[in-house]
């Protein structure tokens, strides 16, 4: 499955959102954080976050995310069509 390109409900750990909040990201007071992920790799989730001086990067490790979630894609047919 790839989430790369995509924006996704990310659901962190206790820890994880410590961590966002030290980084000045805004966080909602329940449920997922929406985020644009720009890349993916083994140590995390590379994510474009808004601040007031400009757009950043933000790595999301691996170890706080607690689930994703993100509108399924519509199947796309494959084979011979009639």
């Amino acid at each position: 499955m790839t989430v790369a390109q995509k924006r996704v409900s990310v659901f962190l750990s206790d820890a994880g959102k410590e961590v966002l909040r030290q980084a000045n990201c805004n966080l909602p007071k329940a449920g997922g954080v929406v985020m644009y992920v720009q890349d993916v790799d083994d140590w995390g989730l590379w994510v474009r976050i808004e601040r007031e001086d400009a757009d950043h990067i933000l790595l999301v490790r691996w170890e706080y995310v607690l689930t994703l979630d993100f509108q399924a894609e519509a199947a796309k047919p494959v084979g011979i069509r009639q």
